[in-house]
């Protein structure tokens, strides 16, 4: 109700009604006075007559000068929205032709200061990027103005004033104020989108890197071993009738060097991706994980039955919760762990928490808890890791869900 209460009686209405009566009454006015001093009261035409007379003439020009006025007076009260509006489409035309971070900002920057007239405009970024446009005059006041976007600020404005110590108006003010909230929007979309090209850069190369060690493992290791292979085969055969006793050495180092690379073999396939996942499933998978001789209770609570999740999220989970429990039965000292699984629409959220040595003052991130913040960021997750309640560690790992 308030906002319509302001908008039912804002200035701008109240000027344009004003406007409009006091144009339509220099109008009537001057029309009532002429008849009445005109035409003179008489016997014939009495003062209700003559009334009449006016009232017609007025009824019968009013609705084609309240035509030609209404639109002009609207025009002239709200006037003062054009430059806004202006402003929104030089600025949206020249934004379609501008990609990169810098080229935008200078491109805000210098739309601002030439449509609003002001001599000098500074743009920065939260990331410190800057794009200035003209020159600050002497004694000129400097107004700073935030750029937010949902409460996060993502820049900051700065605008110097055209005279010398003359600040801007209030309606200036509210100009550039709305005009940050605009830019807000579109420094945050070029962030994002900054971001998510980084992101799939990040992506290839990692992809590439992966490769890369794949092709070095198969070519180094295993290329090797099966050209062994060969030559220990064919001498096995040479000697099969000669020297019955020396092929069947040479066969039984034979068999241990398969049985090498079978374990290489396997090492890559699980690498690429845990066989368990396909054989056991994702929960299973995380009950049947070697503890060794520590004595741990693992504990594994997740939905029955168990959604189907995508290759990439199911892995993930896998290895993360492998790491934590890993880091457990290294660090913790621990008699419990306890993993949950939460499916909600969109989410996963994985849990993995300790009854055992609370996280040190200062503790440094070491290789294990970046690598399951690395996972969860990949699929645009987020990680997390603080003592528990009762003792303990407890982390957290929540990973976006296709719908």
């Amino acid at each position: 109700m308030m906002v319509k209460m302001r908008r039912r009686f804002d200035g701008n209405a109240l000027l344009y009604y004003t406007l409009l009566v006091l144009v339509l009454c220099s109008y009537s006015i001057p029309i009532y006075m002429g008849i009445t001093l005109t035409i003179p009261v008489t016997s014939n035409l009495t003062t209700w007559a003559l009334n009449i007379l006016v009232v017609a003439i007025l009824i019968t020009t009013l609705k084609p000068v309240w035509n030609w006025v209404q639109p002009r007076v609207h025009h002239l009260v709200y006037a003062m929205d054009d430059p806004q509006l202006e402003m929104m489409g030089q600025m949206s035309s020249s934004l379609a032709s501008t990609s990169p971070e810098e080229s935008m900002l200078s491109t805000i920057a210098e739309t601002i200061a030439r449509t609003v007239k002001l001599p000098y405009v500074q743009l920065k970024t939260a990331n410190g990027t800057t794009a200035t446009y003209g020159t600050p005059r002497n004694g000129s006041e400097l107004t700073h103005i935030e750029i937010t976007y949902r409460k996060e600020v993502v820049g900051w404005l700065d605008v110097a004033s055209r005279l010398p110590k003359v600040p801007l108006s209030s309606s200036e003010y509210t100009l550039l104020n709305s005009l940050a909230r605009q830019v807000g929007i579109t420094l945050h979309a070029a962030h994002t989108s900054e971001a998510l090209q980084a992101a799939r850069e990040q992506l290839v190369l990692t992809r590439e890197e992966e490769r890369r060690r794949i092709r070095r493992d198969l070519h180094d290791g295993l290329g090797p071993t099966l050209a062994s292979l060969r030559m220990q085969l064919s001498a096995a055969r040479r000697l099969i009738r000669a020297n019955p006793d020396e092929a069947e050495q040479l066969l039984d180092e034979l068999r241990d060097d398969i049985s090498t690379a079978t374990a290489d073999i396997r090492r890559l396939v699980y690498e690429l991706r845990p066989p368990m996942l396909d054989e056991l499933g994702l929960v299973v998978a995380i009950r049947n994980f070697k503890l060794g001789d520590a004595p741990l209770q693992l504990e594994v609570i997740a939905p029955e039955p168990m959604p189907r999740l995508s290759a990439a999220v199911e892995v993930a989970v896998y290895r993360i919760a492998g790491e934590a429990i890993h880091n457990v039965v290294k660090h913790a000292g621990a008699t419990t762990c306890v993993v949950e699984i939460q499916i909600e629409p969109g989410q996963l959220t994985l849990s993995v928490t300790d009854d055992g040595h609370t996280l040190p003052t200062g503790h440094t991130t070491g290789i294990g808890l970046h690598s399951m913040h690395e996972r969860a960021a990949e699929l645009g997750g987020t990680f997390s890791i603080q003592p528990a309640t009762a003792g303990g560690t407890h982390v957290v790992v929540c990973l976006p869900l296709e719908s």
